[in-house]
């Protein structure tokens, strides 16, 4: 497969049909819960950019997107997707990354790199989506969270996005880091219909 593709995340048909959440009173869930702050104030920073400027960009199905992070010191990034619908997708580390999602001081790396074998494509569902930006010290193990299956270029989570930020803390619980060694950050941007 030449190049192989990273879909936000459905085209590549490895998900079921889309199904719309329903909240107890019948109403659809349309937005996005909060993932994971740090209280802790930290020295470590770590920034966030989509490729298109805006405090919530629209993208549409089939569009590429590409995300730029950086950070303040030496730091393992992970970067996750979050769908309309909660599913969650792991965009970084993957198979093609090579060990890529450690950066140095004030290095800028953008996602998929130039002359990536994979590339990020925007896919439904429609709604309110997320890039959460995960920056630690140290290397985190997320096997909780996240696996690769064989053959597989991108892992998949097993939790959605309401439990990420809790399944988060315990990967950095687990770790041991302390609070003042680890922050995140998210983007928000929608995904619409042409």
């Amino acid at each position: 497969m030449a190049p192989a593709t990273a879909v936000f995340p459905q085209t590549l048909g490895l998900y079921p049909p889309l199904q719309r959440l329903k909240l107890a009173d019948n109403r659809l869930e349309t937005g996005t819960r909060s993932i994971i702050v740090n209280p802790v104030p930290s020295n470590l920073q770590v920034n966030l950019e989509l490729d298109r400027r805006g405090s919530n960009p629209i993208y549409r199905p089939g569009e590429p997107i590409a995300i730029t992070v950086s950070t303040n010191r030496d730091a393992y990034v992970y970067l996750f997707s979050i769908q309309a619908d909660g599913r969650t997708h792991l965009i970084l580390p993957n198979r093609f990354s090579g060990g890529n999602e450690f950066l140095r001081a004030g290095e800028a790396r953008t996602f998929p790199p130039p002359g990536a074998r994979y590339r990020l494509t925007i896919a439904p569902p429609f709604g309110q989506a997320q890039v959460l930006a995960v920056a630690s010290l140290r290397p985190l193990n997320f096997q909780e969270i996240a696996s690769f299956k064989q053959g597989g270029s991108f892992a998949n989570v097993r939790v959605r996005g309401s439990q990420l930020g809790d399944a988060i803390a315990r990967a950095i619980v687990v770790e041991e880091i302390p609070a003042t060694e680890w922050v995140t950050t998210t983007r928000f941007y929608r995904v619409a219909p042409w």
